[in-house]
């Protein structure tokens, strides 16, 4: 068995552990364990998503949540009302219906169910933090063993598929989920710390840097890019006090002296490979990217990517526009444009355009895009409401990130995964709060 299969398994076996502790385990152990159960991709890279159903990961994404709300359906809930919610679910239910028309209908269905299965874990966890089981001490130990994952990931699998970036590139600091994904969980705990009521200064301090050694070590550019803006909104709303500019200078300072990134900036042989960071920052200030494209490689796949699209909205008819071409259609103009990098075996239809509202409104037509932009300004909405509260401060920190990740990023499939695990943990906790600042009409 290759390495490469090697930490997918590891990641199945530990999932199946979980799972009867998620199933039949006390309140305050099942939701534990589904939180660090989203560090866990059964299935790993390199499968297409038309080719079937991984039934651990939709166990874990759609079936858990599900069945943990039911266990927590006593406690009240507000989110359910709310008419971003709606429009999540319509959204969801358009998602299984473009499935008629899509290229790769099984793509279409499986994201149509993650996206339901992305509200059930969002109801599931307002009402688990009502019941006091997503405190701040139950995120410090969720945090603690999502980087104890990752070094386990990094020390035992190195060469595994999860944190791959390609033949000569060093390895990417993740948990057994892609790089990219573990990224945004690290941002969203980033904002939850940078917040959180019960967390001492000292501990603040020490755990910011850490989360951007963390940060510089996965080596993405989007995120690291939201994290920026989550510490300096930290620092204007605190009025930059000595304590946010020690922690923003510390963060600011690992970014530059992570090993990896050093190694580019400072002095480095000719075969060293780069840190994406610094490749990217040495491309940007010299004007010349490594040979490798290390730097912009990927920035420039994306534009082309993004042009391809584009092109291909733009060649639809009104019918097209209204109601697009059926999700996981992208994948039909990723397989055009890249054919030697995306074949029909391992094609992941809803994860190839790296940009959300092209590929909604190309799949999901203007009637998705709508719906998109609807349950965002909800998100915002929720953030404004409850901005005097530390949840709510959490939650607008984010969504600069968020707003990056989605242009840059696939992130709707993402279910029961942990880039989507982050906000749906800060939504949640701002929802429960919110009732402290003004009766609940829904949101």
């Amino acid at each position: 068995m290759g390495s490469a299969e090697a930490d997918a398994v590891f990641a199945r076996w530990l999932l199946l552990a979980l799972a009867p502790v998620i199933v039949a385990g006390p309140l305050r152990w099942a939701v534990p364990a589904w939180l660090l159960a989203t560090n866990l991709d059964a299935t790993g890279s390199g499968v297409a998503s038309h080719a079937g159903v991984g039934w651990l990961n939709a166990f874990k994404a759609v079936v858990a949540p599900v069945w943990l709300l039911l266990r927590l359906r006593r406690t009240p809930g507000t989110l359910q009302r709310g008419w971003a919610s709606r429009c999540w679910l319509g959204l969801a239910a358009w998602t299984g219906i473009s499935a008629l028309w899509s290229p790769y209908p099984l793509a279409a269905l499986k994201l149509a169910f993650g996206m339901a299965g992305m509200l059930a874990a969002l109801l599931m966890l307002e009402r688990a933090t009502r019941e006091g089981l997503v405190d701040d001490g139950a995120l410090r130990l969720f945090l603690l063993g999502s980087l104890a994952l990752a070094l386990v990931q990094s020390f035992f699998f190195a060469d595994g598929s999860f944190g791959y970036a390609g033949r000569g590139m060093p390895q990417r600091f993740t948990s057994f989920v892609a790089a990219q994904q573990f990224a945004a969980l690290l941002v969203a705990m980033l904002c939850w710390l940078m917040w959180a009521p019960s967390v001492s200064e000292r501990w603040r301090t020490v755990g910011v840097p850490a989360l951007a050694a963390a940060l510089g070590a996965n080596g993405s550019r989007t995120w690291t890019l939201g994290a920026l803006a989550a510490l300096g909104l930290n620092g204007v709303v605190g009025r930059f006090r000595r304590q946010h500019v020690v922690r923003l200078a510390g963060a600011l300072v690992i970014l530059v002296s992570v090993p990896a990134i050093r190694r580019d900036l400072v002095q480095r042989t000719a075969g060293e490979p780069a840190n994406r960071l610094a490749a990217t920052a040495s491309a940007l200030l010299k004007g010349e990217d490594r040979a490798d494209g290390m730097g912009l490689g990927t920035a420039r796949f994306r534009l082309r990517m993004y042009r391809g699209v584009w092109e291909a909205v733009r060649q639809g008819g009104p019918r097209e526009w209204l109601l697009g071409r059926g999700a996981g259609a992208g994948g039909r103009v990723a397989t055009r444009l890249f054919p030697y990098a995306y074949r029909p075996e391992t094609l992941d239809a809803n994860r190839v355009v790296h940009n959300e509202w092209l590929r909604v409104s190309y799949e999901l037509g203007l009637l998705g895009l709508a719906l998109l932009g609807i349950v965002l300004w909800g998100l915002v909405a929720l953030a404004w409401r409850t901005r005097r509260l530390p949840e709510g401060m959490a939650l607008a920190g984010y969504l600069p990130a968020l707003l990056l990740g989605l242009t840059a990023e696939n992130m709707l499939d993402g279910a029961g995964n942990a880039v989507t695990t982050g906000v749906l943990i800060l939504a949640a906790r701002a929802a429960a709060a919110r009732e402290r600042v003004e009766p609940i009409r829904g949101t």
